[in-house]
């Protein structure tokens, strides 16, 4: 780990993205006492994961009712009843 002065980190902050990005890191310091205040590291992006299909893939029956009619004007009837 690389520790620096935030002048110093300024004055090299191009060169220091390079060290970065091959995966050192970047401590920076800050006052005479050179307190660590934050550290600059590369970005490890997680695997994505398939998102399956569906919400209820294969959980089982989806229950349908043959009187069962869709009207979309009536769909957002009540909402006013809510604002």
């Amino acid at each position: 780990m690389i520790q620096m002065t935030v002048g110093d980190f300024k004055a090299q902050f191009s060169s220091l993205l390079d060290q970065v990005i091959r995966g050192e890191e970047v401590q920076i310091l800050y006052g005479r006492a050179k307190t660590p205040v934050a550290q600059l590291s590369q970005i490890v992006e997680k695997p994505k994961k398939k998102r399956p299909i569906g919400l209820y893939n294969n959980l089982g029956p989806v229950w349908e009712d043959e009187n069962f009619e869709f009207e979309p004007q009536n769909l957002f009837d009540d909402m006013d009843d809510l604002l």
